[in-house]
């Protein structure tokens, strides 16, 4: 009886550990995707233009990947090497991408590390989320520039009146392809997208964001009272649907 007792203890309390090993895992701190972050920070720092990549006339939009930790401190960031919107190819494996002027790199990723966020919260605890944030380079004074107006306005996600989310292409679900697209885009003095170029991300999602960028809708952008137009960059985001949803 006592044997019996002690053998019964024994499972009892290996059980309990057991249980609080498994719950220990469980409170592992996770980490979640936010996508493009530059909406959701609540202190976005301009990068500095740097002063020999704005002599070599070096611009264009600079992706950062980020991870934001529990308590919503950008903990690394790392910038793009290439810019995707200056290829040479098809856009195989064998395409050339022009590098990234590196003193843009830094710049940028100086920037990024000074961001903050809020905290973000999964089932009530919070968790590091990874991300990126996307600077846009402009050089001033271009040659040949029109007549018109023209300034950058960044990340322009949270700021139009109307985005459409892009139609996820079938040929891209069929390999599960997915990431981040990013689009440039210039917009009129009413408003409405007058251009729109795919500059980064798979192949196969380019045309889908393309399109939904190009039905975006923004409201008038006012330079000392006058209506301008705007440049900047749209980026999507497109994950991979599941078995089941296809």
């Amino acid at each position: 009886m006592k044997s019996l007792f002690t053998g019964l203890a024994v499972i009892f309390f290996g059980l309990i550990f057991c249980s609080t090993g498994v719950s220990a895992q469980d409170n592992q701190p996770k980490i979640i995707n936010g996508g493009i972050l530059n909406g959701k920070a609540i202190n976005l720092p301009k990068p500095t233009y740097p002063a020999d990549a704005r002599e070599a006339k070096a611009e264009g939009p600079v992706g950062v990947r980020i991870t934001i930790d529990e308590a919503g401190n950008v903990i690394s960031a790392e910038a793009d090497l290439v810019d995707f919107r200056k290829s040479i190819g098809d856009g195989t494996a064998e395409t050339e991408h022009q590098a990234i002027h590196p003193a843009l790199r830094e710049a940028a990723e100086n920037a990024a590390r000074e961001a903050k966020f809020s905290p973000t919260f999964l089932n009530g605890q919070p968790v590091k989320v990874s991300g990126r944030i996307v600077y846009n380079f402009v050089v001033g004074d271009r040659e040949n520039q029109d007549d018109s107006k023209n300034i950058s306005g960044g990340v322009l996600n949270g700021k139009a009146t109307s985005l459409p989310k892009p139609v996820y292409p079938p040929a891209a679900a069929a390999i599960r392809a997915e990431g981040t697209v990013g689009i440039s885009v210039v917009i009129d003095e009413e408003g409405n997208v007058v251009s729109a170029k795919a500059f980064s991300g798979h192949p196969l999602l380019r045309a889908a964001a393309v399109k939904a960028a190009r039905d975006a809708k923004f409201s008038p952008t006012l330079l000392n009272g006058e209506q301008v137009k705007v440049a900047g960059v749209l980026m999507y985001n497109f994950v991979a649907p599941k078995d089941e949803d296809q």
